[in-house]
């Protein structure tokens, strides 16, 4: 049984291990999967569809590849075992494969000239759910761990946890206003705001310092 509010003691450094490993075959099947379902087209003209396969492919990929390593970092340094989010962790994990899913569809109707809107709005609204979990952990990790945390690590923490949350809601936004131009606009506009924000969390990040420094 899972301690409620514990991280100590060597049932939960075993539970902790192996929820770990366990992340990881998923985000790398989701990974393979996403390299398995990459549409074959029946003709050597159908260019649109090996373009659109490989721009959906590339992005999954770098944003999978996100995904593990603020993952693994978060469980080096700031998760905390509890039935919450263990919850947590299991249902990004679910989110996850269910990306992958949405993208597949996605791509498909994009591939064959349908409309896509449905399938696209749910593959970002499930970036979305990814990236807030994600960061939810994190900022759980980094309240729970708030006085014990090194510096550096503190400011990773809050820097990152930021960025997350408001990525996760520019996907929501994105999935929302969905249309042809309008998503394309949105993501851009995410994308510059996140790098953005990159620049400007770090003073919130040293203000967060100076105040557990005054209050210690």
């Amino acid at each position: 049984m899972i301690p409620k509010d514990s991280t100590v003691g060597a049932d939960a450094e075993r539970t902790l291990h192996r929820l770990e490993a366990f992340s990881d075959i998923v985000i790398g099947f989701c990974i393979a999967e996403m390299g398995i379902n990459l549409l074959v087209p029946q003709h050597a003209s159908d260019v649109r569809t090996i373009e659109t396969g490989t721009i959906g492919f590339a992005v999954s990929f770098v944003l999978i590849s996100l995904v593990w390593w603020l993952h693994q970092r978060i469980f080096r340094t700031f998760f905390v075992l509890t039935r919450f989010t263990l919850v947590l962790n299991f249902t990004l994990l679910g989110s996850l494969v269910l990306m992958v899913y949405f993208q597949q569809v996605a791509l498909h109707f994009i591939g064959i000239s349908s409309d896509p809107a449905n399938a696209v709005r749910l593959w970002m609204a499930s970036y979305g759910v990814v990236y807030g979990l994600l960061g939810a952990m994190l900022w759980i990790g980094v309240r729970a761990r708030w006085t014990t945390l090194a510096d550096a690590n503190l400011r990773w923490g809050v820097q990152r946890a930021s960025v997350l949350t408001f990525g996760a809601a520019m996907f929501f936004v994105a999935a929302a206003w969905y249309s042809d131009l309008r998503g394309n606009v949105v993501f851009i506009v995410a994308v510059l705001t996140v790098m953005s924000l990159r620049l400007l969390v770090p003073k919130i990040a040293n203000r967060v310092i100076a105040t557990r420094a005054k209050q210690g």
